[in-house]
């Protein structure tokens, strides 16, 4: 009996041990994820070339930049440019990789002269509320992806 008792505790050790284990390790990978998705949005933002000379001296945290507003865990919610003064460099509005940013709520790049066309990849921002892009030199037509945005309010 005693034998039992006790192959069954050590049991019971070895298979919390084995589910905290497996706990701990998914956390982790979340996290790491997590941490991916955030440094995937800073090098969208850095790839447009729009903030090359708005970032702030030895800030490389993306949501301490001009127009940029992030949550607490580091990803984008909002951007705001309305300003022809903000965005610096190319202005092509394809510059910015709409699918990098899945926590997107707010875009407002009006009055800034962007130029090209809207690119079909603006659908995959499907938490976007409010997009803002008049008063800019953008051609074609409105692609019909942006029927994707169900959560559009403006």
């Amino acid at each position: 009996m005693v034998f039992a008792s006790s192959t069954s505790r050590v049991m019971i050790i070895w298979i919390t041990h084995v589910l905290i284990s497996h706990i701990v390790s998914d956390k982790l990978v979340a996290e790491s994820e997590f941490s991916s998705a955030v440094q995937t949005e800073k090098e969208a933002l850095l790839n447009t070339g729009w903030w090359n000379d708005r970032i702030p001296k030895n800030n490389s945290d993306h949501c301490g930049w001009a127009g940029i507003t992030c949550n607490k865990a580091g990803s984008v919610t909002n951007i705001s440019f309305n300003d022809k003064k903000i965005i610096q460099g190319q202005r092509e509005l394809g510059l910015f990789n709409f699918s990098c940013f899945p926590n997107l709520k707010y875009l407002e790049l009006q009055f800034n002269n962007l130029s090209g066309r809207i690119p079909s990849n603006i659908g995959d921002i499907s938490k976007l509320n409010y997009l803002y892009l008049s008063y800019n030199n953008l051609i074609g037509s409105i692609p019909q992806e942006i029927g994707k945005l169900r959560n559009l309010k403006e």
